[in-house]
């Protein structure tokens, strides 16, 4: 009887489970042809887009089921709807943003990143922010107009595992250069952690007696935890080095 004096229900109630199976087909090949265990970005987008679907369909069939003139409904609030667009276009480019992100294989979930001055992994992605974990735990939440506005460093997929910690340094600390970069190296390219003679020292700037120094090495595998060992071991060196100079 319901279905009789409603018949547009019937027709929503069967598009929404074609969706919920082209869904669930979907996702269970491409997690068996890839070997994908858990979410991922186009398992998000096909997610995103599947409740999109749904939310429309929902509306639409309480709009019928209220006995609402469909096409007369949306066609009286196309001005409004218009309105709305306007006040909110900083939440639609978000959101189209976010779509762009999740079927984009540059960045991936699990991913290890910086987006100007915030780095760490990539935890989750939706239509309206771009959320990391930093190396201190905290969730950083980006907009995603803002994430495709700025330099994304990928060092997950970059080919290295270079790691790297700037630092200061008197004149009067350091004999030279090269004696510091020396007193670096026997300590790191003998490191179980470090790939053997793959530590650097770079200056990076000079202002006054300062000098700006940027020490590097390539890991022997990208790890958040290794990384956070060897910019302790380096302070932790430094502070020796230091403490081994004669006072003047």
């Amino acid at each position: 009887m319901f279905w009789i004096k409603h018949p547009i229900s019937y027709g929503l109630m069967v598009v929404l489970i074609v969706l919920y199976t082209f869904k669930t087909l979907a996702l269970f090949v491409y997690r068996r042809r890839n070997h994908i265990k858990g979410k991922d970005n186009f398992t998000i987008g096909i997610n995103t887009i599947y409740y999109i679907f749904v939310s429309i369909l929902v509306i639409i069939l309480i709009l019928a089921l209220l006995k609402v003139n469909i096409r007369e409904f949306f066609t009286s609030i196309s001005i409004l709807a218009a309105a709305i667009a306007i006040l909110a276009k900083d939440y639609i480019s978000n959101a189209i943003n976010g779509m762009i992100l999740m079927f984009n294989n540059q960045i991936s979930i699990g991913d290890r990143i910086q987006i100007g001055n915030h780095k760490g992994k990539i935890t989750h992605i939706s239509l309206l922010n771009f959320q990391i974990l930093n190396e201190e735990e905290d969730l950083i939440y980006i907009p995603n107009t803002n994430v495709l506005s700025h330099e994304i460093i990928n060092y997950t997929k970059a080919e290295s595992s270079k790691v790297s910690i700037e630092f200061m340094a008197k004149a009067t600390d350091i004999d030279s250069i090269e004696s510091l970069e020396a007193f670096f190296s026997e300590l790191f390219n003998h490191n179980e952690n470090v790939e053997a003679g793959s530590f650097r020292l770079k200056i990076v700037t000079i202002k006054y007696k300062r000098i700006y120094l940027r020490a590097e090495a390539n890991l022997i595998k990208r790890d958040s935890k290794m990384e956070r060992l060897f910019k302790r071991q380096l302070v932790n060196a430094w502070i020796g080095y230091l403490k081994q100079k004669p006072k003047a």
